[in-house]
C-alpha cells in the first residue's frame, strides 16, 4: 500500500542567523580525515581535525578552502587518532585560524606522540612526499591546545560545550555544543560496549536538537565480544602451532591496548603451552604510549582500577609482551605474534613485516579494525593472490588473512539504539562510506516511519551544507529586587534587559552591579564655549532664564574665576583670564537639556539687545571716554545683596508710580495667572493669594512682599515678582537714578498692552529682552524728535563699542544707561 507523499512546507527565513549551518569538510560520505563545521548565529566551531590514511600530501587534508579559517571560534577534538586529528597542527600554523582549541588531557598527551610518528614515517617511508608540518610546528601547535575534562562545561564567546565519556579509545569525548538555547551533540567515533579498560559512550540526558552520529559500519552488527574473542585467540593459536608469524598491523595506541590486555590475560592463562612463544610490540611509540596509558588509568573503566588496586601492579606493566622500536629483534620464522604499526599497511614496519612473510603459508595476519577504502588493508582482506611491494612490482600472498573486528565504533545496533535513546528531530550521518550512509539513512528513516518519533535524517556528501531553521524563544531571567514580587497576570516589569552571549537577564539599576558584569557610571561633560563679555553680563542672563544661583568665587595669581550653580546640576565657570566659559556637569537626559539651554544663552549674550542696552554708556554722546568698568565694583557686591537691594528699590519705586492697588492687583493677577492654576485676589483687594500643590502664598500689591511657610513656593514665586518689577524700570538700574514718577493710568494703559510670556516658556531669549526695553523705553518722557535721532545714533554708537569694551575687560562691570 502506497502512502501520499506530504507535501514540503518552506519556512521563510527571517534572519540569517537563525539558520543552523552544518558543513562536513571531510567524512562526508567517507571514512578520514573527520572535519565538520556548525554556524549558528554569527558563531563557528569546527569538530574534529584530521587527514585521510588512504591519501597523501594536501589531497590528505579537509576542505579548508570552503571555510575561512579567521571565522572559527572553536576547534574540538574528540580524540587522538590520525583521521581526526591529525591535522591541527597543520590548521593551527599555516592558517589564519586564530580560535581556542580543546581537547581532553589524554587526548592532548597521546596526540603529541602520534603526530610525532606520522611526521617521521612520512618523511622516512616515501621520498615523493613530506610531512605537511614539522616538528617546530607541531611543538608550537600542542602549547595552544586546552584542555578540558569529562562533563566539564567551557563558554566561549556565547557557545556552550560540555564533553561526555565516548569510548573508542582512551580520552575519547563526545560534545554537546549549545549556541542560544540548540543543542547539537557531536559523537565523534564512539563505541557503547565496555571493554577491558574502557567505558561506554554516555547519554547526556538533555533534549538534544541535533545529534551527529558516525556511521562507520553502516547496517552491519558485530559478532558478541566474547565470541570474537575466542576466534581471535584461535587463529593467533592456529598459527602458532604450525610455527608461524602472526602478524596484526594496528595503530601505536588505541585498539593496540585492548589486544595487548587480552593477549596478555591469555598467554597468563595458558602459560605451558605458549611458554616460549614471544609476543612483540614494534612501534616508535611502542613505549611511550605505554607509559602514557599506565599514567592515565584514572581516566579508565572501574575494572582497571580495581585490578590495579588488588594486585598493586599496572595492568599495562606487560609480563608476557615485549614492547621494542627496532624490527631487527622479531626472529625471520616462527613461532612469534607480532603488533606492528601502522593499521592500515601503507608504509611503516607493519608494510616490511608484511612483505617479508606474505610468501609463506605457515604465516597468518589479521586484521582487527576498520580499513579505510583505498588502503593495503582493505586489499588484502578480500585475500589477494599477489599484493603491491612497496618498492615497486607484486609479491605472491600464501599467508593466511582473517579479519575480526576490535574496532571500538558503533554497528548497527549500538547506533539504532542510541539514536532511540537521544530521540533528536534531525539527525546527520558523518565518518562512513556513501553507501554505508545511504543505507543506514534509509533504515533509520523505515524504522521510525508512522511512530511518534519524528525524525529528519541527512547523510551530506562533504561541502555539502544541511541547513536547519530554528527559532528560539528569548526567555529573560528577572533578578534582583525586580524579582522580589511574584507578578500576576496583566503586570509588567520594568528594568534594564542585559544580554550576554545569547542569554537576557531583567534587573534594576540598582542592581546591576550584582547580577551582571555591567556597573553604572557617572560621566562627567564639560564644554568650553567662546566668551569674551564680562562676568556680570554673563550672570545676568543666565538668572533671568534660571532665577536665583549659587556664587562660588574662587582667586588666584591668574585673576578671579566665578563659578555659578545652576539647578545644583550645571556649574558655570567665568575666569577673567580666559577668552571663554566653561561648562560642567554630570550627563543624564535631564542635566543635558539644562546644559543645552545654557549653551544657547551664552553663544546670544553679545548679540543680545539686551546686552547692549547694559553695556551703553551713560554719557551725553560723548564716546571720547570709556565707560568705567572694573573687575573691583563687581567683585565688591555680594551677589545676595545686590539681589536684595534690587527688591526693595524696585519695591518702593512700584508703589509711587502706580498708586492704585487695586488695579494694579487685577492686572498682577491676569499675570500669575499665566504662572500658576490657582489664583485669587485676597478679601481686602490689597493682596493676591497663589496656591500651589496645597502651598499657599500672599503677594501684597503694596510692596509686592511674598508671605509663604514653604522656601519652595517663595523660590517659584520669587523670580516672577522680580521680573515684573523689572518691566517697570530700565535694566540698568542698579547704578542710575529711578527715572521721574508718571501718573498712573498711563503706566497701568502700558501694562494691558504688555503681553507677557510665561517665565518657565521663553520662545526667545532676545525678543524677551526687547520686550523689557521697550517697556522702559515707552515709560521715558517724550522728548522731540531732535533728541529722538540723537538718541538712535547713541545707541548705534553703543553697539559699535560693545564689543571694543568688553573684549578690553572681560570681567568688568557694564555701566548703565539712561
Amino acid at each position: 500500500m502506497t502512502t501520499k507523499r506530504k507535501a514540503e512546507v518552506s519556512v521563510p527565513i527571517e534572519d540569517e542567523n537563525d539558520q543552523l549551518t552544518i558543513t562536513p569538510l571531510g567524512a562526508g560520505r567517507e571514512v578520514g580525515r573527520s572535519c565538520i563545521v556548525l554556524e549558528y548565529k554569527g558563531k563557528k566551531i569546527m569538530l574534529d581535525c584530521g587527514l585521510h590514511a588512504g591519501r597523501n600530501g594536501p589531497n590528505s587534508l579537509p576542505y579548508f578552502d570552503e571555510v575561512d579559517p579567521a571565522t572559527i571560534d572553536v576547534l574540538l577534538v574528540t580524540h587522538f587518532h590520525i583521521d581526526h586529528a591529525a591535522a591541527v597542527p597543520y590548521y593551527l600554523e599555516h592558517t589564519s585560524f586564530k580560535g581556542r582549541t580543546f581537547m581532553t588531557r589524554p587526548t592532548k598527551g597521546v596526540f603529541r606522540w602520534l603526530a610525532t610518528d606520522y611526521i617521521r614515517v612520512t618523511n622516512t617511508s616515501n621520498s615523493d612526499t613530506s610531512a605537511l608540518y614539522s616538528e617546530a610546528d607541531l611543538i608550537s601547535a600542542h602549547a595552544k591546545i586546552e584542555e578540558i575534562d569529562v562533563h566539564q562545561q567551557v563558554e566561549v564567546n556565547g557557545i556552550k560545550f560540555t564533553a561526555y565519556n565516548a569510548g573508542h579509545v582512551l580520552g575519547a569525548a563526545m560534545f554537546l555544543i549549545e549556541i542560544a538555547g540548540v543543542k547539537v551533540l557531536y559523537t565523534g567515533d564512539y563505541s557503547r560496549e565496555e571493554d577491558r579498560h574502557l567505558v561506554q559512550a554516555e547519554n547526556p540526558g538533555v533534549s538534544i536538537h541535533v545529534l551527529i552520529t558516525e556511521s562507520t559500519y553502516g547496517v552491519q552488527s558485530h559478532h558478541p565480544r566474547a565470541e570474537r574473542e575466542r576466534e581471535f585467540m584461535t587463529c593467533v593459536r592456529d598459527v602458532v602451532r604450525r610455527r608461524g608469524c602472526c602478524l596484526m598491523p594496528v595503530t601505536a595506541l588505541g585498539r593496540t591496548q585492548e589486544l595487548l590486555l587480552i593477549l596478555e590475560e591469555h598467554w597468563g592463562r595458558y602459560a605451558q603451552e605458549l611458554e616460549g612463544v614471544p609476543v612483540f610490540f614494534i612501534s616508535a611509540l611502542g613505549k611511550a604510549g605505554t607509559r602514557l596509558y599506565q599514567a592515565y588509568i584514572m581516566h579508565m573503566n572501574q575494572r582497571i582500577q580495581r585490578q590495579f588496586n588488588r594486585t598493586g601492579r599496572n595492568p599495562f606493566d606487560f609480563k608476557y609482551i615485549k614492547t621494542s622500536t627496532n624490527i631487527g629483534e622479531v626472529p625471520d620464522s616462527g613461532p612469534c605474534v607480532v603488533l606492528a604499526s601502522p593499521g592500515m599497511l601503507q608504509n611503516g614496519v607493519s608494510r616490511q613485516l608484511l612483505e617479508r612473510w606474505a610468501p609463506r603459508p605457515e604465516n597468518g595476519l589479521i586484521v582487527t579494525g576498520y580499513s579505510v577504502e583505498g588502503t593495503l588493508a582493505r586489499t588484502i582482506v578480500n585475500s589477494p593472490d599477489v599484493i603491491p611491494a612497496f618498492a615497486g612490482g607484486t609479491i605472491p600472498r600464501r599467508m593466511t588473512v582473517k579479519n575480526i573486528s576490535f574496532s571500538a565504533h558503533v554497528d548497527y545496533a549500538q547506533n539504532s539504539a542510541f539514536i532511540d535513546e537521544i530521540r533528536a528531530p534531525h539527525v546527520i550521518l558523518v565518518h562512513g562510506e556513501e553507501n554505508a550512509m545511504k543505507q543506514l539513512r534509509a533504515k533509520i528513516i523505515d524504522t521510525y516511519r508512522g511512530s511518534d518519533y519524528e525524525v529528519a535524517v541527512y547523510a551530506p556528501a562533504n561541502t555539502h551544507k544541511v541547513r536547519l531553521q530554528f527559532h528560539g524563544e528569548k526567555v529573560a531571567r528577572v533578578m534582583g529586587s525586580l524579582a522580589s514580587k511574584v507578578p500576576r497576570e496583566g503586570d509588567y516589569a520594568s528594568g534594564i534587559l542585559v544580554e550576554r552571549d545569547f542569554s537576557y537577564t531583567l534587573v534594576d539599576v540598582a542592581d546591576l552591579h550584582e547580577f551582571t558584569s555591567i556597573a553604572p557610571v557617572v560621566i562627567e561633560q564639560q564644554l568650553c564655549v567662546p566668551y569674551a563679555s564680562s562676568y556680570t553680563l554673563l550672570r545676568y542672563h543666565l538668572e533671568q532664564m534660571f532665577g536665583e544661583l549659587v556664587l562660588t568665587t574662587e582667586r588666584s595669581d591668574s585673576g578671579v574665576a566665578h563659578v555659578l550653580r545652576i539647578y545644583d546640576v550645571v556649574d558655570v565657570c567665568h575666569s577673567s583670564w580666559k577668552s571663554h566659559v566653561e561648562i560642567e556637569w554630570e550627563g543624564n537626559a535631564m542635566n543635558d537639556m539644562v546644559a543645552d539651554s545654557v549653551v544657547a544663552i551664552v553663544l546670544n549674550i553679545e548679540s543680545s539687545p539686551a546686552s547692549v542696552k547694559l553695556t551703553q554708556s551713560s554719557c551725553s554722546h560723548d564716546h571720547g571716554t570709556k565707560p568705567d568698568i572694573s573687575e573691583a565694583d563687581d567683585a565688591s557686591m555680594d551677589a545676595s545683596e545686590a539681589a536684595s537691594q534690587d527688591l526693595d528699590s524696585c519695591g518702593d519705586t512700584l508703589q509711587t508710580r502706580v498708586g492704585d492697588c487695586e488695579k494694579v492687583i487685577a492686572k498682577l493677577a491676569l499675570f500669575m495667572q499665566q504662572q500658576f492654576t490657582e489664583v485669587a485676589i485676597a478679601d481686602d483687594g490689597l493682596s493676591l493669594v497663589v496656591t500651589l500643590n496645597g502651598l499657599v502664598a500672599t503677594i501684597d500689591a503694596h510692596s509686592l512682599d511674598i508671605a509663604t511657610e514653604s522656601p519652595m513656593l517663595r523660590a517659584r514665586i520669587a523670580p516672577i515678582i522680580a521680573r515684573v518689577r523689572r518691566t517697570m524700570r530700565p535694566l540698568g538700574h542698579h547704578s542710575l537714578p529711578l527715572p521721574e514718577p508718571v501718573p498712573a493710568s498711563p503706566l497701568l494703559e502700558k501694562l494691558e498692552e504688555l503681553q507677557l510670556e510665561p517665565a518657565a516658556k521663553p520662545t526667545n531669549v532676545d525678543d524677551e529682552k526687547d520686550m523689557h526695553i521697550d517697556v522702559a523705553s515707552d515709560i521715558e518722557d517724550d522728548d522731540d524728535d531732535d533728541e529722538d535721532d540723537e538718541d538712535d545714533e547713541a545707541y548705534d554708537d553703543a553697539d559699535d563699542e560693545v564689543d571694543s569694551d568688553t573684549k578690553s575687560d572681560p570681567g568688568a562691570e557694564p555701566d548703565s544707561i539712561k
